[in-house]
């Protein structure tokens, strides 16, 4: 009657028409904060007057409105904050009322004349926090006295908020080790055990409160008011007092209790799992048995699947971080086992490899070591995707095969141990493509990173078979498989390549072993892949076969003869010729470089043989034919074992070439680089004099002038004609008697005739400087110590 007189209170408000349930929800909150804000401010002022019995009277009018039934739980969480914020005051007044010397009985009894129960209560507990704090009676009593009185309000929210206040303001005042209020932490045990169990009522009975078609809105305020019951599980977690054996003794049973007994879905999935998470992790290992016997009593509506692997996954990170601290007669492993092979037949496929991952996940946390016990887990989540006749998963089922490859490979470390393991490789074959080449990615990016090398045919074979979907071109799923851009593939094949370099042995036979199961997987990569993954088995061949030479020479037994790599490059470097003829030939000139590094002059001609064949056949850009002669030159000039009749065919051949290319300047420049072809002092004759050949070199240099005399016809080429000078300079300071002062003095004549015509420009000047410096290299020469060499040279 008093509030209805205030005329300010919305507890008997009604829906205002036009206003949606969010607005109405609003407009009922705020009038409740505006009564609770102005009660407050009467309250305080009455206190400051020291006028208790109006404060008494204005705080339970404000208290009033927690008797609402109107809001929302997040809106009646919200008015609740906000009063129990003013509470504070209240309770401070009684406080200093107790230092003033008012014995405490006196006010407890009097906030019990508050005319209604639920404000009755919520100033009892103010006042029997206080009585707590002056110790006139000890806390246990008070404690006792308060939860016992709170069943007064039986209304579900109200109900809740209300202990839920009995507990914050008792969370100081809890008898427990060290505590000022006592030390029997077993009356503190049983006040939250109390409270926990009136909370769990409440909260469970909501659901059975109005009718049947608001069960969905209810069941969503229910799960935004759990937190409030959890609370009391977090309390009895933060008690010293409780340790291991008194919790598994005497708060375990009693929650668990509490928990199968209440016969609520919702209830039993949130309790166990807050369970999980508020108790120490040595306390589980204690007490596994018991809550794995809890789990096997829920409602059959309990996702006990995500207790299980809650559980799981806390335990293994313990056991993790701390290694040491697992008690060896606790066998976590054979326990989890069996609860988990039990709930097989209660779940579906997804549920079955979800439990399997968790189990994976602890057993790989607690002990890493046991990869049988690893394999094992896989064996059973193989057997139970054949049995379910999927030859591809999707879906949770999916995510969940993905995590049972990634788990292990990431936790052990050491991706090929993994991959060897019986079970293990199987399971990737029931992913679609872009899964696989997930797994597969990780495995190769793991292996290639790692310290562990691959040092059998056996095992590069497991491995390129399980990474399969990075190294073959995979004919299935192809309206999964994505084409990727040059550089994604590129970054992609680079790591399989750095596979190649993990390859090790100190047996040259399983090496070479080694590398014939890697090329015969990387065959199949198709023509864009296979860019990547031969060039490298090349070069290791070829490092191979020079160290297998070393030991020939040493006349030491081996398994694989040098040869027989060689041909095995040779081999490998045709199967990338087709695709990218370019890097096939600079791979030729490079095995002909190490064959020549073994004094394998035969091999080294095939090898150099196949380079022009492939140059002819397939290079018709003339801007990569103008790159590659000046390379086939300088591997011709590097060689030293090569027959001269051969070596003779092979300069003849390129000379041709070079003649052949499609600009007048480069046909020009190519032909005076092959003139030092036929100038090389490292291939000998049978006599034992070099290859010099000066009518030869000089056929070079003039055809090249005759040339560079055709350029000067469409264009200022007057630099080509500087560099044939300094050809010839270099053959007649080399003694070559073919080139004489008369054909340097007649392109001095010739140069210093076309510089003089020249206009100025960056060009021009680039050229005069160059032609400056070539004079000045032959006055030097003049003026020094072969002066009788260059006299008749007019400079």
């Amino acid at each position: 009657e008093a509030r209805r007189a205030l005329g300010q209170s919305f507890a008997m408000s009604t829906a205002v028409d036009g206003l949606s349930p969010e607005e109405q929800q609003e407009k009922w909150l705020e009038e409740g904060k505006a009564v609770t804000k102005q009660q407050a401010f009467l309250m305080k002022r009455a206190l400051d007057n020291s006028n208790l019995r109006d404060g008494l009277k204005y705080a339970s009018n404000m208290l009033c409105e927690m008797r609402t039934g109107l809001l929302s739980p997040k809106n009646f969480y919200e008015l609740y904050i906000m009063i129990a914020d003013e509470m504070r005051h209240l309770e401070q007044y009684f406080y200093d009322e107790w230092k003033r010397g008012r014995r405490m009985v006196e006010l407890y009894e009097l906030v019990q004349h508050a005319g209604n129960i639920v404000p009755r209560l919520f100033l009892l507990i103010s006042v029997g926090s206080v009585y707590v704090r002056s110790k006139e009676v000890s806390a246990r009593d008070i404690l006792k006295d308060l939860v016992e009185m709170c069943r007064g309000v039986q209304h579900p929210m109200r109900g809740l908020f209300l202990r839920n206040y009995l507990l914050h303001c008792a969370r100081d005042k809890l008898p427990d080790v060290g505590s000022e209020f006592g030390d029997n932490v077993a009356d503190s045990v049983d006040f939250l055990m109390l409270n926990f169990s009136e909370m769990n009522k409440l909260w469970v009975r909501m659901q059975h409160q109005g009718p049947v078609r608001d069960r969905e809105r209810r069941e969503k305020e229910r799960l935004d008011l759990r937190i409030l019951v959890g609370t009391n599980l977090v309390r009895l977690s933060n008690l010293e007092g409780v340790d291991c054996d008194m919790y598994k003794a005497m708060v375990l049973p009693r929650i668990l209790e509490q928990v199968t007994n209440c016969k609520d879905q919702i209830a039993q999935q949130y309790l166990m799992e807050c369970i999980i998470q508020v108790f120490p992790d040595e306390y589980h290992l204690r007490t596994l048995d018991e809550i794995l016997e809890a789990c096997g009593q829920l409602q059959s509506g309990v996702d006990v699947k995500a207790v299980l692997i809650a559980l799981m996954n806390r335990l293994a990170s313990f056991a993790k971080n701390e290694p040491g601290s697992i008690p060896p007669d606790v066998n976590m492993l054979d326990i989890f086992h069996s609860h988990v092979t039990r709930m097989a037949a209660s779940v579906d496929l997804a549920g079955i490899l979800d439990l399997q991952v968790a189990l994976l996940n602890f057993a790989m946390g607690f002990a890493p070591e046991k990869l049988d016990y690893v394999d094992q887990i896989l064996q059973v989540c193989g057997e139970q995707l054949a049995a379910s006749g999927s030859a591809r998963v999707d879906g949770a089922a999916e995510r969940a095969v993905v995590s049972l490859l990634k788990t292990p490979l990431i936790s052990h470390g050491n991706a090929l141990t993994i991959i060897l393991l019986e079970h293990f490789s199987p399971l990737i074959n029931y992913l679609p493509f872009s899964s696989r080449k997930e797994v597969a990615m990780l495995a190769a990016r793991m292996l290639s990173k790692g310290k562990v090398p691959l040092s059998t045919p056996e095992e590069v074979d497991a491995f390129l078979s399980f990474v399969q979907p990075l190294v073959k071109d995979v004919a299935e799923d192809e309206g999964q498989r994505e084409e990727l851009d040059d550089e994604d593939l590129e970054a992609e094949q680079s790591v399989i390549a750095c596979i190649i370099h993990k390859m090790a042995s100190n047996d040259t036979g399983v090496l070479f072993q080694m590398y014939v199961v890697a090329r015969k997987h990387f065959g199949q990569g198709g023509a864009r892949r296979i860019v990547h993954t031969l060039a490298p088995l090349v070069f290791r061949s070829l490092k191979l076969a020079l160290a297998v030479k070393t030991l020939e020479r040493a006349e030491q037994e081996v398994s694989v003869s040098s040869k027989k790599l060689f041909g095995f490059s040779l081999e490998t470097i045709k199967g990338l010729a087709g695709s990218e003829p370019n890097r096939a030939l600079r791979l030729y000139l490079q095995g002909a470089q190490a064959a020549n590094d073994c004094e394998e002059d035969k091999i080294a001609y095939e090898f150099l043989s196949q380079a022009f064949i492939l140059y002819e056949d397939e290079v018709s850009d003339s801007k990569i034919q103008m790159e590659l002669i000046p390379i086939f030159i300088g591997t011709l000039c590097n060689l030293t074992h090569l027959d001269p009749e051969d070596y003779d065919t092979l300069i003849t051949n390129t000379t041709k070439h070079a003649a052949r290319l499609l600009k007048k300047p480069d046909q020009c420049r190519a032909i005076y680089q092959c003139s030092h072809l036929f100038w090389n002092d490292k291939i000998k004759h049978s006599d034992g004099k070099p290859f010099q050949d000066g009518k030869r070199v000089l056929d070079c240099l003039q055809r090249s002038l005759k040339i560079a005399d055709v350029c000067m016809q469409s264009g200022p080429h007057v630099s080509l004609f500087v560099e044939i000078l300094n050809q010839y300079l270099h053959y007649f300071d080399a003694g070559n008697d073919k080139v004489t002062v008369k054909y340097l003095q007649g392109l001095v004549d010739l140069i210093s005739e076309h510089t003089a015509n020249m206009d100025a420009s960056p060009e021009s000047a680039a050229v005069k400087a160059h032609y400056a410096s070539t004079i000045a290299h032959m006055k030097a020469k003049k003026e020094g110590d072969e002066a009788e060499k260059f006299a008749e040279l007019n400079i």
